[in-house]
């Protein structure tokens, strides 16, 4: 009876979650997010709804709405957003993506749409290949292909490192992350899953073989965030931070990455996911944005974006079988209403919270749309597999 109750439980805080997204968020977002005069996606709204001006427009927003919009329609939660992710599709080749994108896209945009740092950031990169697979998926433009093709080219050419993965950006930063890669790894399955050419899952093998001999510390049971130019771990306070809610992205992407062929190896999901709940869960419930292993400094701070990446990491243990891990999903959808969710204007959040409690956030960031509609994507395929 237990068990029952607990996947009635989740079956039904998955449908709210689910119709939240597509009968609130979706249309909120679709009629006020999009800047008709200059075109492209505005980087925030505020707390009536709307738009944000004044601040960089950052491309890997432009790329996360237009995937976002474009997969929305295919889910056929609202044909409109087709509309509105081909004009943002337009927008980013036109003004991020010079020389058809021979170099990828560049970092930041004015509101008018005119380029204000011309950087070829790696992880731009991801999202700009995110976003023009989901146009083939979508329409098979041919533009898409040719730039990802490009870009990819690009990426080898100029920001391949002799030790492994893939430079910050083509200034060279240090130090390099694992956050870049996750997303490059997320793009290459995305790649592969619209076309099934393998060119892009032997990509994604490279990064799998990266996640296990750098990113993935076995001894911890976590993932480092921070290196020095050999992908070695840098050895410092920001060396020892660790990421939950990025954890918790990896049990999704590993998943994603078996369904494709991939070989994981046994045991990696389980124990991040365990690893996640156990060290980077605040007293509430809530995961932190970010723990030490050795120093006594948590942060103080809570996001929503690592709150959505755990229920995806619960709704996809809870289908591997994980004891427990529906009702963490349900129990975290339920926390997710209560506070972040819980707003005036219905399809707006509030980003950021004290441990304590108190409100941080100052405007609703439009990057957060991504995490929630994979979230509401997430809930909704586990509904229709439970019945």
């Amino acid at each position: 009876m237990g068990g029952a109750r607990a996947m009635s439980d989740s079956i039904k805080s998955c449908n709210q979650f689910q119709h939240w997204f597509a009968q609130s968020a979706l249309p909120l977002w679709g009629a006020h997010g999009y800047d008709h005069s200059h075109g492209g996606f505005y980087e925030a709204l505020d707390f009536t709804g709307s738009p944000v001006t004044g601040q960089p427009r950052r491309v890997r927003v432009q790329a996360r709405q237009i995937y976002t919009f474009t997969q929305s329609a295919l889910r056929g939660w609202g044909n409109e957003h087709e509309d509105l992710a081909a004009k943002g599709f337009e927008f980013l080749l036109d003004r991020a993506c010079p020389e058809n994108g021979q170099r990828g896209c560049v970092h930041t945009l004015l509101d008018d749409g005119t380029i204000l740092d011309d950087r070829r950031d790696l992880y731009d990169q991801a999202f700009l290949l995110l976003a023009c697979a989901a146009r083939w998926k979508a329409v098979k433009d041919k533009r898409a292909m040719a730039v990802i093709n490009a870009t990819i080219d690009f990426l080898d050419a100029e920001l391949s490192s002799p030790h492994g993965g893939w430079l910050e950006s083509d200034k060279g930063e240090i130090p390099r992350r694992q956050n870049p890669h996750m997303h490059l790894f997320e793009a290459f399955i995305t790649l592969f899953e619209g076309t099934r050419d393998h060119r892009y899952l032997n990509k994604a093998h490279e990064i799998y073989r990266l996640f296990e001999s750098s990113f993935y510390d076995a001894t911890n049971g976590v993932v480092r965030e921070f290196f020095d130019a050999k992908l070695a771990p840098l050895q410092s306070r920001d060396g020892d931070l660790i990421e939950p809610g990025h954890m918790a992205e990896w049990v999704w992407l590993l998943d994603r990455y078996a369904r494709c062929g991939g070989h994981v190896t046994e045991g990696i999901m389980d124990k991040l996911f365990v690893g996640t709940g156990s060290m980077g869960v605040d007293k509430q419930g809530f995961l932190r944005d970010s723990i030490s292993l050795q120093y006594d400094n948590p942060a103080q701070t809570r996001r929503l974006w690592p709150q959505i990446e755990y229920v995806k990491a619960a709704l996809v243990m809870a289908q591997h079988g994980r004891s427990g891990a529906a009702v963490k999903a349900t129990q975290m959808i339920n926390q997710i209403f209560d506070t972040y969710l819980n707003q005036p204007v219905a399809g707006l959040w509030c980003d950021q919270y004290q441990v304590s409690g108190e409100r941080l956030a100052q405007n609703v960031p439009a990057s957060i749309l991504y995490h929630l509609f994979e979230a509401a994507a997430d809930a909704s395929d586990y509904v229709i597999a439970s019945e």
